[in-house]
């Protein structure tokens, strides 16, 4: 599967915490509407009852998989952005190897840890 498979057809974006926005197609290949999701529960009902499809990163099929939902890759999406947050005074214990172990499951070069 590929973006261009999205073209003419109607996107699900979860404006709450989705990581969808129009930017991802170029005008060519661009879906025909988008319809705005409250949240991953509404997200998920929307394509569930064949509203729309969508498009998120691949965490998503672990973390809600949902009976009428099929998650397939799509071989040209650009990488999502992981983020690990913590409070500036309060970082947690054994923070790099956190780090460490956060990246090499992302496949990543492991970075300085502030």
């Amino acid at each position: 599967m590929s973006l261009n498979n999205f073209a003419g057809r109607t996107v699900a974006v979860d404006t709450l915490s989705g990581t969808t926005t129009e930017e991802l197609w170029s005008p060519s290949m661009a879906p025909a509407a988008t319809r705005t999701a409250s949240g991953i529960e509404d997200w998920r009902t929307v394509i569930a009852a064949g509203q729309a499809v969508s498009i998120s990163a691949e965490a998503t099929a672990a973390q809600h998989p949902r009976p009428g939902v099929v998650y397939r890759r799509v071989r040209d999406a650009p990488p999502v952005p992981v983020w690990l947050a913590w409070w500036a005074d309060s970082p947690p214990r054994n923070l790099s190897a956190l780090v460490q172990l956060v990246c090499e499951q992302y496949g990543r070069r492991t970075p300085e840890v502030p």
